[in-house]
């Protein structure tokens, strides 16, 4: 029984050793814990307690100094003040807030982990802009056009960053080709790769075209055969062959041969060629022009060089008939550089231009009663332009074409022009030459759009000779019937909206041209030819003219005229199947218009009178092939003239072709 006492109380005081060893083990622990604990916080508080020692920011790629300005006056976060977190953490924010209201819509500041460091007791800042690298750039829908032609058109590529800016004007530059019809450009963020994915779609158009327009009328018939491409072999190089004969009452019939060839991107720069050769029975005639336009609104320099040689045939008419015919032979020459200032949509701008007219008159034909008084010159003339612009740009539809996006520029143009002509480089006499033009457009919301031109040109000596004066306003008031722009578009066809769907335009269109000194010299017409419908071809001439025009537009849409579209697509397709293995959409779109149409004519014998007016009425069923290049919209008019020159009643006049340029 001892033994066992022994045993037990020796067993007892092993167990209470080691657990005053463990007890002593964890209590050292608990110890250095709470030490390093107090270390840490020690620290993590001297870190907040430091003050900033320097800030450096800078991009990726270059950085200039008065960004660098502007994003510091954005930081509250300042050198030599104390270091806090929380704040700090708001100054990135607000510089990514930053770029990203500039268009840099993928910034980010790169290695956030590494922005802020401790050397020693000062707090060091290093913040590394990334703006968005655009990493790599695919295609789709060119089945054509070469993957370079739609690259070069771009103004982003691999390596630069992207901007909502120029994928914008990127779109509007691709929508502006005449073999594209639709264009989308989207973007994606690689989180693992760490740049932009870009992917451009486009929509091609139809671009070998032709036309047949054996338009045969009472009064003037005109024969039209031509053919075009405007993407040759993908390249996006533009040729035309066009023969048209001319026949009017009264008139010897007219024909001509013209060829064209036109080759954007010159050796994949921005300058492009233009050259066209016309053969008529008065004589051949041919231009060549090489420019190199403000491509893009980022462009600061734009040049244009000029030279042509031909003759054309003028008539001269007097109370709507004909007195005089003109062979007038022309050599003119014309180059230009302009300079641009500012940021992408507010400019100012200015140029030096210079010009060679040589004109020579040959009468063919004169009436005793003619008043026509042609003038040989010969002008050479140095000068400079200054101009200011705001320029915005609206993406609509159905406003000029029909289906096919559009752009409707907003803003205005300013623009004032002096030349100076000198017998000491070669012109015939010394004189001056001023012009002021004003263009502008306006929106309200989704429902006014209204563009304005204001041009005035004079040429003086030691007084006021010759002065022309130009105007043209329209007013449009869309979707009347409140269904929309969408009941076609290029990229998805009608609508699904019922069996019919109509989208509605009021437009309203006035324009005018007042000449000063030019009798004899110059007239203007008034007829069908400068838009007053109903009347024949030059059916009022004069010095002076205004024209007001009315127009109630609808464009068709819905499950019928899709049928329509469909059939003449499933026709298309059967006739080209030989030679094209896929299908073939032309996307026509139909419209009808009804117009109310008042013009005024008079000159210096005849003064303006309010109650002479030349009125007419009528309606017009207009078409538009939009998934086909350069067809324009073809018409099919009948107008009631309402002041006949000849006669009291009201004789309905049949016209179609193309419409024409207002």
């Amino acid at each position: 029984m001892k033994n066992v006492n022994q045993t037990s109380s020796y067993q007892f005081r092993k167990t209470m050793f080691l657990c005053n060893k463990v007890f002593d083990y964890v209590n050292l622990h608990i110890i250095l814990i709470c030490l390093f604990s107090l270390f840490t916080s020690q620290s993590v508080l001297g870190n907040n307690e430091r003050k900033v020692k320097s800030i450096v920011i800078r991009e990726i790629d270059t950085f200039s100094i008065p960004e660098e300005i502007a994003i510091r006056s954005l930081m509250v976060t300042e050198i030599g003040e104390m270091y806090d977190e929380t704040l700090f953490e708001k100054d990135l924010a607000t510089i990514v807030r930053y770029y990203k209201n500039k268009g840099y819509i993928y910034a980010r500041i790169d290695n956030m982990e590494d922005t802020v460091k401790l050397v020693g007791n000062e707090i060091h800042i290093g913040i590394i802009i990334d703006k968005g690298v655009i990493g790599e750039i695919t295609l789709e829908g060119n089945q054509k056009t070469n993957d370079k032609v739609i690259l070069q058109e771009l103004l982003f590529k691999t390596g630069s960053f992207y901007t909502k800016d120029d994928v914008e004007e990127s779109e509007r530059i691709l929508h502006e080709k005449a073999y594209i019809s639709a264009a989308k450009i989207e973007s994606q963020w690689d989180a693992e790769l760490k740049y932009v994915k870009i992917h451009v779609t486009v929509a091609e158009d139809w671009s070998i075209t032709g036309a047949f327009d054996p338009s045969l009328g009472s009064e003037s018939s005109t024969f039209l055969l031509k053919l075009q491409e405007t993407n040759l072999n993908g390249s996006g190089h533009g040729t035309q062959l066009q023969y048209e004969r001319k026949s009017e009452v009264g008139e010897q019939t007219r024909s001509f041969l013209k060829l064209r060839y036109q080759m954007p991107r010159l050796f994949r720069s921005y300058w492009n060629f233009d050259g066209e050769y016309i053969q008529k029975r008065e004589g051949d005639s041919w231009i060549v022009q090489l420019e190199r336009p403000q491509y893009s609104l980022k462009s600061r320099w734009s040049t244009k060089f000029s030279l042509l040689e031909g003759v054309d045939e003028v008539r001269w008419y007097d109370a709507g008939e004909r007195t005089a015919i003109l062979h007038r032979n022309y050599q003119n020459s014309y180059g230009e550089v302009m300079r641009y200032f500012g940021e992408r949509h507010q400019q100012v701008y200015t140029g030096l231009w210079m010009s060679s007219l040589l004109t020579r008159n040959e009468i063919i034909e004169m009436t005793n009663n003619s008043r026509a008084m042609p003038l040989d010159r010969n002008i050479k003339r140095v000068g400079i332009t200054v101009g200011r612009k705001r320029v915005y740009h609206r993406q609509t539809r159905f406003l000029k074409e029909m289906g096919p996006t559009e752009y409707f520029n907003t803003g205005a143009d300013y623009s004032a022009s002096i030349g100076y002509a000198s017998p000491w480089y070669g012109s015939e006499r010394s004189e001056s030459i001023g012009g002021i033009s004003v263009r502008s457009g306006w929106t309200i919301g989704n429902r006014f759009l209204s563009e304005t031109f204001l041009g005035v040109r004079s040429i003086f000596t030691n007084q006021f000779e010759r002065s022309i004066l130009q105007a043209k306003s329209t007013l449009f008031f869309r979707d009347t019937f409140k269904s929309g722009d969408d009941i076609y578009t290029v990229a998805k066809g009608f609508r699904e909206n019922g069996l019919f769907d109509f989208h509605h335009t009021f437009v309203v269109q006035f324009k005018t041209e007042i000449q000063f000194g030019l009798s004899g010299e110059s007239q203007v017409i008034l007829g069908s030819y400068s838009g007053l419908r109903g009347y024949d071809y030059r059916q009022f001439s004069g010095e002076k003219m205004m024209l007001l025009r009315l127009e109630s537009r609808t464009v068709f849409g819905g499950a019928v005229f899709e049928k329509i579209d469909d059939a003449i697509a499933a026709i298309a397709t059967f006739c080209a199947k030989p030679f094209i293995d896929n299908p073939i959409r032309l996307g026509l779109v139909l419209g009808t218009t009804i117009f109310v149409d008042t013009g005024y004519i008079w000159n210096g014998q005849h003064t303006f009178d309010i109650r002479e007016p030349k009125r007419s009425v009528g309606i017009e069923l207009r078409g538009g092939f939009s998934r086909v290049s350069n067809t324009g919209i073809f018409r099919i008019e009948l107008a009631f003239p309402l002041d006949p020159p000849f006669s009291p009643s009201i004789k309905p006049k049949i016209e179609y072709g193309f419409l024409r340029a207002f």
